[in-house]
């Protein structure tokens, strides 16, 4: 039986890229040992992350005054290291709230300035009545979550807040679609999602951004720019296997393909889903739905255990929602092929025929 993983992470990984970690886990690079025993102050390590780098820096077309940090810790991790690293936003930084990693990001922040940061929170207004509120705050930093992976909602329109300095955890949407870099302070990223494997977060920061600081030697993030990513034992693994990952990203046509793939994926399900609309319950309004996380229930919850475990039956897991909100949860990330999504379509329909 053929497996459709639809897992919101850690996600499917492209099966050409498997079969390539493989062959590097019995030699990596003629060398006579595995990838897993390379020294991370090798020269052959270091050329991975330089790989990694370069890749990132034309794929997302990243300007010349930001750097680049692959760090362990996950993006909670970022909820200390950003605050601890750059003390002057306090007072200065803001948040939009639209769903539950926000939400634990500025309790976080919170938490760290023991303070209550500024806060606009999603409700039912348009991406324009949003903008509006934020640009009238008096803080320079905006900080917000462009997919919620949880909600399945997503903000993609970044340069619409053209006032504001942008901090930005895109663990779930990078490398997914092109944006702006122009009012970006920062960008976080774990990898599970697009990347690759758990293990590395991608940081992509203006060089100006951390201040001068007497911080200990991990969380400094000087020590970890004068290393370039190896100040201690990097993640090395899981920096080889986003590296692969960017390396497809390229062969497959770059991001603006994959951009295209996605909307194109997002777009049939979608349709759908709202064809169907007086079996199914989609929550997110059309203007904030996600391309890279499909949210969706059935009106007679009694179908949703039944649905999931026949799907599980027939080869598509992880498409349980998030145990806050429950449901079904189509992962749409870059890995994801077409193919798997009009099979999982033609799944649902005869689901919804026969029930």
């Amino acid at each position: 039986m053929q497996i459709n993983n639809f897992s919101a992470g850690p996600s499917k990984i492209p099966e050409s890229i498997i079969k390539e970690i493989s062959k590097d886990l019995i030699d990596y690079n003629k060398l006579g040992y595995s990838v897993l025993e390379l020294s991370h102050r090798s020269d052959e390590f270091s050329n991975i992350v330089n790989k990694t780098k370069d890749h990132l820096i034309e794929l997302l077309g990243i300007p010349n005054n930001f750097e680049i940090l692959l760090l362990q810790g996950g993006a909670t991790f970022q909820n200390t290291f950003i605050p601890a690293n750059n003390p002057e936003i306090n007072n200065d930084v803001a948040f939009l709230l639209s769903g539950t990693w926000g939400i634990k990001t500025y309790n976080d922040f919170n938490h760290y300035f023991n303070s209550t940061v500024p806060s606009v929170s999603l409700q039912n207004q348009s991406i324009d009545e949003i903008v509006y509120e934020i640009n009238n705050l008096k803080e320079n930093y905006l900080c917000l979550t462009s997919n919620e992976t949880i909600e399945g909602l997503q903000i993609r329109e970044f340069n619409k807040f053209k006032n504001k300095k942008l901090i930005i955890d895109m663990s779930s949407d990078i490398c997914s679609y092109k944006f702006d870099w122009d009012n970006i302070a920062y960008v976080y990223a774990g990898a599970q999602k697009n990347l690759g494997i758990p293990g590395v977060t991608v940081c992509i920061f203006e060089k100006k951004f951390f201040k001068d600081n007497n911080l200990t030697s991990y969380l400094n993030a000087q020590n970890h720019i004068e290393k370039n990513s190896a100040f201690n034992t990097p993640p090395t693994f899981s920096i080889y296997v986003m590296l692969k990952v960017l390396e497809w990203i390229h062969e497959t046509g770059g991001i603006e393909k994959i951009e295209k793939n996605s909307k194109k994926k997002a777009k049939y399900l979608y349709d759908f889903l709202d064809d169907n609309n007086q079996k199914l319950i989609l929550n997110v309004s059309k203007e904030y739905r996600s391309y890279s996380n499909i949210v969706f229930d059935f009106k007679n919850q009694k179908l949703t255990k039944l649905f999931l475990e026949e799907s599980i039956s027939k080869g598509f897991i992880g498409l349980n929602g998030h145990r806050n909100v429950g449901g079904i949860r189509v992962s749409n990330y870059n890995s994801i092929e077409l193919r798997m999504i009009e099979e999982f379509i033609h799944h649902l329909k005869v689901f919804l025929s026969n029930n």
